[in-house]
């Protein structure tokens, strides 16, 4: 079940104008494992992946390495572990759970190369696809909006006609795709560069996506840049399965081909790469030299239609 996000509005920090973290929805923690919309045996999966990979690790560094909360998540993932005898406790410095010290068991390794079999994805866990598409269309660039002036200040450094500036704004603010084309030198690519600048603020976005118990990949950082130091998101309670980023801005050239633009699955570690254009949402996906592809601009125009 998905819980509506809950603005977080942080404090300034000392002597700034600007918050000390980005005023964003961020998603909200889950409280149950059902929240999460994985599965048990999913994250069961993930989690003994992880700690075979690791060796010995205590609730806290597991619940961290999975991004999710201890309690109510971790704490029941690991429990049915022991249950199932994959994994004990090996001491743990006071009473609480977070402490316990966890260890592999050799039953347990036989289930972990098994899962590593099936997925060599270890990290954040994934959040459900539909999750991700509903966090996609909240933060599309449709909702922004720039003005005169925001054209005017991005391109002061360049002659622009007035009446290109003119078609620009429009352009800008459909939240559609914007086609650029005239002949080579004529400033398309540094016109393309600029309108990337416009996008401003940060979005929320996830490390990895799950679709029927397959992992996509959607972080990475070429393209995402983090927006949210690490040792303060790590103070705030959200769900962090997701990192906060600049709007990504994605640009691709003559290498772009039909492949590129579809799911990569890996044989060896046997999960996905999100494409080009997954990276990109919530930012621009900038396509450059449009038509020297090595395929035709034909196809990838019809690769589009939706």
């Amino acid at each position: 079940m998905y819980q509506a996000p809950t603005q977080i509005r942080p404090p300034a920090a000392p002597n700034a104008g600007q918050p000390a973290t980005p005023e964003i929805p961020l998603p909200p923690e889950p409280q149950t494992l059902e929240q999460t919309g994985l599965t048990l045996g999913f994250l069961s999966d993930l989690a003994l992946k992880t700690l075979y990979l690791r060796g010995q690790m205590t609730m806290a560094e597991i619940a961290s390495s999975l991004g999710l909360p201890m309690q109510n998540v971790t704490e029941r993932v690991m429990e049915f572990l022991k249950t199932e005898r994959l994994v004990e406790i090996r001491g743990g410095a006071g009473l609480s759970s977070a402490n316990y010290q966890f260890v592999i068991i050799d039953r347990g390794s036989e289930k972990a190369q098994e899962a590593l079999a099936r997925s060599q994805y270890v990290g954040k866990a994934p959040v459900p696809l539909q999750m991700y598409i509903q966090a996609v269309q909240r933060q599309s660039i449709a909702n922004l909006h720039v003005t005169q002036d925001d054209l005017v200040r991005a391109f002061a450094h360049m002659v622009i006609p007035r009446e290109t500036l003119a078609q620009l704004g429009p352009a800008v603010n459909s939240g559609k795709s914007i086609f650029l084309f005239g002949p080579p030198g004529n400033g398309k690519t540094s016109i393309a560069e600029v309108l990337a600048t416009l996008m401003k603020g940060d979005v929320v976005l996830p490390y990895a996506v799950e679709v029927d118990q397959q992992v996509v990949k959607v972080y990475d950082q070429v393209y995402h840049r983090v927006a949210l130091d690490p040792v303060v998101a790590e103070r705030l309670r959200f769900d962090h399965r997701w990192v906060v980023s600049k709007r990504p801005i994605v640009m691709t050239g003559g290498e772009l081909t039909l492949e590129t633009l579809d799911l990569i699955y890996d044989e060896t570690s046997k999960f996905y790469e999100a494409p080009f254009q997954m990276k990109a949402n919530g930012g621009i996906f900038m396509v450059d030299d449009f038509g020297r592809q090595r395929v035709s601009p034909k196809d990838l125009l019809n690769r589009w239609i939706v």
